[in-house]
């Protein structure tokens, strides 16, 4: 008796071992781990379009930049609220018993030109953005794209 209790405890303590003797997780696949904090780009980051923090721009632009962004995402923000009241909206005519087809595809459509007109304001802000830059630094811009 004492042999099959003194077995069990020796086999389950080989499988517990086994358990917690595994090799580390390995990094991510491509290697990339971002940079610490206080390596990072901050005082070159311009937002607005993806790629700029690599390009040298003078402080006018980046504050054309700026503001750029910042009124566009104004604009946008306030179209997002919209469509935020449209789905509520929707949601409620779902719930309801007696569903009105007509009321239902109405709200579509209003929520369908909505995402339309954010996308329009999106792709107009990233082209407000292009044109302050200069050609030689739209030429670096698509460069990076390219080889990144």
């Amino acid at each position: 008796m004492t042999k099959k209790i003194l077995t069990t405890i020796i086999l389950s303590m080989l499988a517990v071992s086994s358990v917690f003797a595994q090799p580390p997780v390995p990094p991510a696949q491509n290697g990339y781990q971002p940079a610490p904090r206080h390596e990072r780009r901050q005082d070159r980051h311009v937002r607005g379009v993806r790629g700029l923090e690599w390009i040298n721009l003078t402080e006018e632009q980046r504050n054309e930049i700026n503001k750029l962004d910042y009124d566009y995402e104004t604009k946008i923000r306030e179209v997002e609220y919209r469509k935020r009241g449209v789905d509520y909206k929707f949601e409620y005519e779902r719930e309801k018993a007696d569903i009105d087809l007509a009321t239902i595809k109405d709200l579509i459509n209003q929520r369908k030109d909505i995402e339309k007109e954010i996308d329009y304001l999106r792709i107009e802000k990233e082209v407000s953005i292009l044109n302050v830059l200069t050609p030689e630094q739209k030429e670096q811009l698509n460069y990076g794209r390219r080889y990144r």
